[in-house]
Formats: C-alpha cells, structure tokens, sequence
C-alpha cells in the first residue's frame, strides 16, 4: 500500500524540490505531515458521526419498537382472528359430534390467550434481536474504522521512509517506469473520481438528515477504489439507518435510496468510464477474477489493490515474447497482433 501511494503522490514532490528548492527530507516531512493531517481529519469524522449516533441512538431504538408493534398488530390482526375463526369452527364442530354421538370424547381447544402469549413473545424477541443487530452493526462499523486508522499510520511511516529515495529516476524503457506510469496514471484519476463521489454521497446523505453521513461519504471514497463491488457495498452500508430513521417516511426514504444509489450509478457508469477509458487495459473478467484472488489473499487491502498490481503484472508479461500473449488475453485482445514493445 505505501508503494502505491508514494507512487502517487511523488510527483507533489518533485514539484516541491523544482519550483520551492527544498531537499527531499524536507518535502517527504511536509508530505508526511499533511497526511497525518488528512489522518486526523478522518478520525475527528469518524467521531463526530458516531458521537451524532449515540445521540440519535435512543431514538432508533424507538423506531425499532414501532415497527416491531406495527409487525405485531397487523399479525394480530390477520392471523390471530383466523386463528381465534377456526377455533370456533372446531367447537362447532365437536357440538355437532356430541349431539350425533353422546358418548365423543370432548375437544380441548387453545383458549385464546394462548396465541396472543405466544405472538407478544414472538415480537419481544424480534425487537431484542433488531437491537442486538443495530448495536453490533454500529459497534463493528466503528470498530473497523478505528482499526483503518491506526493501519494507516503505520503505512504512513513506510510512506514517509520509501518518499526519502527517488523512485522516478528511471529510464523510459524499464519496467519499472511504465508500471509506475501506468499506475500513477490510474491512481490519480480513480482518486479524483472517488474524491468526488464521496463528498457528493456524504452531502446527499447530511441532506436528507441521515447519521454517520461524513463517514458513509468517507467510506464510498475508499470503497470506490474497488471495482464493481465498492459501490454496491457504499450504496448498502447506509440503508438500515435510512430505512429505521425515526422521522422517515416511506417518500423520505424512497427517496433517499434513490438518490444515493443514483450517485453510485452515475459516477461508475458515466463519469468513470469517460473519464479513465481503460486506463489499466485490463478486461472485466480479469479484474473480477483478480478481486477474488488477492481478496482471499489480502482481505479488502488485496481487493484496494487488485486493479493496479494486476495492471502491473499485465505489463511485465507483454514485454516478453513468450508472456505476451497471455496479457494480451487479460487485455480482452486474443484476437489481435501482439504489439511489438509495452507503451
């Protein structure tokens, strides 16, 4: 992970040393102390939407009592008659009997508590395990979120040593300088791309008065960077806070889904597209195939990475005749002429 992000960012600092005249151990420290910035920023969001959460928390457990007495009324309503009906039916039914046959044992029935006992436990248990849920749900988010930032000082740190060395000082035709080109190139459009999406997704969300919505946006800033599968999971992530908001109407939350689904689908099928084409030259099978291997072998950093290091490994297989075409499969091209040399 520091090796991608100091490949993106290195250019900030060779522009620091040209146009400011600083030595590198100077522009690496400005750097590092702007992204400890940009850490800290992220932890006081994560904290003030989970300080808005406990506030608000009282009030959703509420809306979950509601719906929960709502569920147990309309099931009162229709299965508890029907049930109290055939009851009914039945003891009409063993009269009859009795009248044909004085010596028919009589029927014992369920009295009619005895449905609404087990319903009014059925609904006590509903409501526990819908709060049990939330409570872990927000525990595990918040959990996950501190865990990412402590992570990410330590990335910091190897960022910070690994920005000291120049690793722009190679020739045009290495390896090395088209996989960092090319990795470069496609970090800092899908960093732009993601930047905006998130901002837009928190804002929808502030807007429509749902919690957590800085770290919701911050979230679908980072899950953007995984293909396919991010978005849905940004577009999830705050739907049972939209769907048990204590003051949502069905319009309100109708409405919020629709909108921030609409940013997800907008920026990866309109926005993304024209904006990166096929900036890693990669065909959507591959990138699918590649999320599952290195997610199994990393977790969600594999799944951050994948894109890029399989971009990387389709460019050090087209450079040699034997490889090539193989990533010219993983380009989508096997019907194509190989090129002669990797751009």
């Amino acid at each position: 992970m520091a090796l991608f992000i100091v490949s993106g960012i290195t250019p900030i600092l060779d522009f620091m040393q040209a146009r400011l005249n600083v030595n590198r151990l100077v522009a690496a420290g400005v750097t590092f102390a702007l992204a400890i910035g940009g850490t800290l920023l992220v932890g006081m969001s994560i904290w003030l939407s989970i300080a808005q959460l406990s506030e608000e928390g009282k009030l959703y457990r509420m809306r979950v009592s509601e719906i929960v007495s709502n569920a147990e009324e309309w099931l009162h309503d229709n299965v508890t008659e029907r049930f109290d009906q055939s009851e009914v039916s039945e003891r009409s039914e063993a009269a009859v009997a009795d009248l044909v046959n004085v010596e028919h044992p009589p029927v014992v029935s369920a009295t009619q508590s005895e449905p609404d006992e087990l319903l009014a436990n059925a609904a006590a248990d509903l409501r526990a395990q819908l709060e049990t849920f939330l409570r872990d749900a927000v525990a595990t988010l918040s959990s996950e979120l501190f865990q990412l930032g402590s992570t990410s000082i330590v990335i910091l740190i190897y960022v910070f040593f690994l920005l000291l060395g120049n690793l722009s000082g190679y020739g045009e035709n290495t390896l090395a300088y088209q996989v960092d080109r090319q990795v470069r190139s496609y970090l800092f459009v899908k960093t732009m791309i993601s930047l905006a999406t998130g901002i837009v997704f928190g804002f929808a969300l502030w807007l429509f008065g749902v919690p957590m919505a800085l770290t919701f946006g911050l979230l679908a800033f980072l899950l953007n960077y995984i293909p396919n599968i991010g978005p849905i999971l940004a577009s999830l992530l705050p739907l049972p806070f939209i769907l048990l908001h204590p003051d949502g109407s069905m319009a309100w939350m109708i409405s919020a889904i629709v909108v921030t689904c609409s940013i997800q689908v907008a920026s990866g099928n309109l926005v993304e597209p024209k904006l990166m084409g096929n900036s890693a030259d990669l065909h959507p099978v591959v990138i699918l195939l590649a999320l599952m291997f290195w997610g199994t072998l990393w977790g969600i950093t594999g799944m951050f990475l994948a894109t890029p290091i399989t971009a990387a490994i389709k460019i050090a297989l087209d450079r040699m005749e034997v490889t090539r075409p193989v990533a010219q499969m993983m380009a989508g091209r096997m019907g194509e002429s190989p090129s002669v040399n990797a751009t």
